[in-house]
């Protein structure tokens, strides 16, 4: 950026400095070349009268060398063969020759002469600034040597690349700090990028700045703190999945050796396996999970759109999760109130979610508890209520309570889950275009409630994503 504006700057000085030398050189040659025939025209008053009879020869000569003195103009007076007749400046030892005085002849045949530059055809580093006019017995020629207007026009042209130069040099501090003012910043972010690109994302950008550039950084800090987040849900992720993967693995390799080395003896071999073939079920559940949330993340799960009855789907569920209530004691209360309108899902994925939620609430229920569940159609879609009467969520858990992994921070647990199966229906419902939240009852317990809106349409009503199929997990 630096060079960059730096050369923008030499560009314009140089440009302007070329342009004011042009400049500079046709003024002065212009005024000089006025200069010239303003004082030939006084010399040709003074030749007018000499030739009238009203001057003698001395007197018309004084006049020459008296304007020769005054405005710097030398004079010589020809005759009409081009003869040198008398000269003001005869120390110059600047003589017409010849060829020269030819050439100033045949311009005054052409008229009058203005001034012009010639140059001496015996003496070519001679230039001389000549304008001339006619006589009644020559030709009168006022000159000056070129050299006389180079000396001031070089020294003019001199200052204004003097000019150029400064300039050049003045400009080059702000143009300096300007450009640091703005790629500092960016040294600065590529510096934390790397640290970022090596796995450090505690690095921030460190600038208090109210531009586009201080945007950038908060925009970019905010990004590295997004990216530290899911590096520690990467590795929490990690933790708590070898931890959930070690439990059953290290249940199913205990019982097995116990059963090859004859520590567990024939008659009971049976149950021990029963709780092996347990143990795989709960592995295969988990991986079924992972995978589920895995391509629900990326977007590659498939979903089977159709316009149904959600309420019909949710009394399914109810139905076929009573009997597992009824072994805990658990009743479920469900009710469904206003029309029985459709709206588009899967039915599958819909099922999955009202699985989850129902199943922790009768999880969490005492014996002799009961269940809640609720629909109902409003203006803007379907709304479902789940509500228990557990020992509720701590506030402090609330807000982590779709984490993936969570377990919460209850002590007592009738059955340990993996935790994911909160993250998949946060991740469905949002897939059906809607919300869900919980919160804890004044009564005891808590309430989860879902919505899906009426107005939902998926991009594919056919299918959509249609890369992967797989487990479905709860």
């Amino acid at each position: 950026m630096m060079v960059l504006n730096l050369a923008i700057v030499l560009f314009t000085a140089l440009a302007l400095s070329l342009l004011l030398s042009v400049l500079f050189t046709r003024y002065f040659y212009r005024e000089y070349g006025r200069s010239l025939e303003e004082a030939l025209q006084e010399a040709t008053v003074l030749a007018t009268k000499h030739f009238a009879g009203k001057t003698s020869r001395s007197g018309f000569e004084r006049g020459l060398k008296l304007i020769d003195r005054l405005e710097g103009v030398h004079f010589w007076l020809l005759d009409p063969q081009g003869r040198l007749l008398f000269t003001t400046a005869p120390d110059l030892e600047i003589f017409p020759k010849p060829g020269f005085a030819d050439q100033v002849i045949a311009c005054l045949r052409q008229g009058r002469m203005y001034a012009r530059v010639l140059t001496d055809p015996k003496d070519p580093s001679l230039d001389l600034m000549v304008a001339a006019t006619s006589l009644p017995e020559g030709a009168l020629v006022g000159f000056f040597p070129v050299a006389d207007v180079k000396e001031p026009l070089k020294e003019s042209i001199g200052l204004v690349w003097l000019a150029a130069v400064g300039a050049f040099t003045l400009g080059a501090v702000p143009t300096y700090f300007v450009a640091r003012h703005f790629s500092y910043p960016l040294v600065l972010l590529s510096r934390v990028a790397r640290h970022m690109g090596q796995g450090d994302f505690g690095a921030r950008v460190e600038l208090k700045r109210r531009d586009e550039i201080g945007d950038l950084a908060a925009a970019f800090n905010a990004m590295a703190q997004q990216l530290e987040s899911l590096d520690k849900e990467r590795q929490a992720f990690l933790a708590n999945v070898s931890h959930e993967l070690r439990t059953p693995l290290t249940s199913i390799r205990g019982f097995i050796q116990g059963i090859l080395d004859g520590t567990i003896a024939p008659p009971d071999q049976p149950a021990y396996l029963a709780r092996v073939f347990e143990e795989v079920g709960r592995l295969s559940g988990i991986v079924d999970e992972l995978l589920t949330l895995a391509r629900l993340r990326g977007g590659r799960l498939r979903f089977h759109w159709e316009r149904l009855n959600p309420t019909a789907v949710l009394d399914a569920v109810v139905e076929m999760l009573t009997p597992l209530a009824a072994e805990k004691k658990v009743k479920i209360d469900f009710a469904a109130v206003g029309d029985q309108r459709k709206l588009w899902a899967d039915r599958g994925r819909l099922a999955q979610i009202f699985t989850n939620i129902l199943d922790n609430a009768v999880k969490f229920s005492p014996e002799d508890g009961k269940v809640e569940v609720n629909a109902c159609w409003d203006a803007q879609g379907w709304r479902v209520t789940i509500g228990d009467e557990g020992p509720g969520i701590p506030p402090g858990d609330i807000p982590y309570i779709f984490d993936r992994f969570y377990t919460g921070s209850l002590s007592a647990r009738e059955s340990p889950g993996t935790g994911l199966g909160l993250a998949i229906s946060k991740l469905l419902v949002e897939e059906h275009g809607g919300r869900i939240s919980v919160r804890n009852r004044p009564r005891g317990g808590c309430e989860f409630t879902v919505f899906l809106p009426a107005a939902f349409e998926p991009s594919c009503p056919a299918s959509r994503g249609k890369g992967e199929t797989g487990g479905e997990g709860k």
